[in-house]
């Protein structure tokens, strides 16, 4: 039975089911009398159709939650990518600084730093702490160039403190045995120097090496030994040259009113190098008698060549005192009688023998491995190098030291080029060697004959 009102009275065995679900056409608000037993059972159904209808709703809130998260993530993405991908922005734009204002802003330590195991002090550190803050605040040059230099110097100087190492290696013996096998004719050189380095190990200061003057005729390996004597003493090494000097400035600097006013050599390797004992070869100081208006460049060593003087060394440029004792001065010549004699008392004179055959071979043998090490410096390519034959190294000992290098040198690159490792005769393009034109017989007497034997 369908009724719009609900009914007065209900019959017995029957309840009110409303809002039931029906036919399309039927209205929602109907009552329908059924049998007691299907009203609780009707309503339940009721109720469980609308925790699924709220169930389904649920689960279609959280698919469409999920799908707009995941939307927004992918974008977050996208934007992040395009971000990535892009160049970064150019720097905003900053007024580079001046040297001068570089310069400016350098720091030193506040304290003196501790001294290494060793070392010695090459200058004094609260002059320097005071020159450095005048150079800052009070500059008494007016070229910015020149107190941005001074400030960069003294800050590099001052970064761990006057303290140089003193170059003496452990095994300096045996490096010298060596040293004096290779260069037989340099034996007493190389005894002098020992015993410098052996007093040094007694007294537990360091080698005080006199300034050594090597006399001899050109091509005896005067220089070559200097060289390797740096190698040997494990020690920085400086040429000066006084084959044309113009004046003292190589070594101490130029006056500070010259425009173009520079620090001198021992100020580069000792205020700003790592070592107080480098090696200064005053090669050819026969050479520096006289230079340009009566000048006399060698004059400039009297103060260098005495350790008391020598520890109170100005540098012109820098216009500062530093500790220039420890230097090692090996000095070469031609002629020992073209060098004044105040500058010549001051060395000890060593005159080096041509060497003999057996030297000559030694010393090739040892420039052909010197040459090698410094031009091929990666040990496993240089061991793919064949040595030079026997009659290679014999050719090469008539020359002059000098003259063996530039060979060893042309015969290395002519190797290389051609992608060998064994060297050819050709390679070491040497010059032929011509003997003297034979003397004229004597007259009235028997016709001499001179027989000579020239190498090829």
């Amino acid at each position: 039975m369908v009724s719009k009102k609900k009914p007065n009275r209900i019959p017995p065995g029957y309840g009110v089911h409303r809002n039931a679900v029906g036919p399309q056409d039927l209205p929602k608000d109907v009552h329908l009398l059924v049998p007691a037993v299907l009203v609780e059972q009707l309503e339940l159904e009721a109720l469980e159709r609308e925790r699924l209808e709220y169930e389904e709703a649920a689960r279609a809130r959280a698919a469409a939650d999920a799908a707009y998260k995941a939307r927004r993530l992918a974008e977050e993405e996208r934007i992040e990518a395009e971000i990535a991908a892009k160049p970064p922005p150019p720097p905003a734009h900053r007024p580079s600084l001046t040297p001068y204002q570089a310069a400016q802003a350098l720091t030193v330590p506040a304290e003196l730093p501790s001294a290494p195991p060793g070392a010695v002090a090459v200058f004094d550190w609260e002059a320097a702490r005071e020159r450095f803050d005048a150079l800052k605040n009070n500059p008494a040059s007016g070229d910015r160039d020149v107190v941005a230099r001074d400030l960069r110097h003294f800050a590099k100087a001052m970064a761990e403190g006057p303290w140089r190492s003193i170059a003496r290696p452990l095994a300096w013996r045996e490096d010298l045995a060596q040293l004096a096998s290779e260069m037989p004719n340099f034996a007493p050189v190389v005894d002098a120097i020992g015993r410098a380095l052996a007093l040094a190990d007694l007294t537990g200061r360091p080698p005080a090496l006199p300034p050594i003057l090597l006399l001899g005729e050109p091509g005896v390996g005067k220089t070559h030994f200097t060289h390797r004597l740096a190698e040997v003493l494990q020690t920085a090494i400086h040429r000066q040259a006084f084959d044309n000097p113009q004046s003292n400035s190589g070594l101490r600097g130029a006056e500070r009113y010259w425009a173009n006013t520079s620090v001198g050599a021992l100020w580069e390797l000792i205020v700003l190098g790592k070592q107080a004992n480098p090696i200064v070869l005053l090669d050819e100081i026969d050479k520096g008698a006289q230079g340009g208006n009566n000048y006399r460049p060698v004059d400039a060593l009297l103060t260098l060549l005495e350790p008391v003087t020598a520890s109170k060394v100005k540098d012109m440029s820098a216009d500062f005192e530093f500790d220039a004792s420890y230097v090692i001065y090996v000095a070469t010549a031609n002629d020992a009688e073209r060098i004044s004699a105040p500058v010549r008392s001051r060395f000890v004179e060593f005159f080096i023998e041509e060497p003999d055959i057996d030297g000559r071979l030694v010393l090739a043998h040892s420039i052909f491995r010197a040459t090698l090490e410094r031009m091929v410096p990666v040990e496993s390519v240089r061991a793919t190098f064949e040595h030079a034959t026997n009659l290679q190294m014999c050719r090469l000992a008539w020359l002059t030291p000098r003259q063996i290098r530039m060979a060893c040198e042309r015969a290395l690159g002519a190797a290389a080029y051609e992608g060998r490792r064994h060297f050819e005769d050709a390679d070491f393009d040497l010059p032929a060697r011509t003997a003297s034109a034979p003397p004229k017989p004597k007259e009235g007497g028997d016709d001499e004959v001179f027989i000579f034997v020239v190498g090829s």
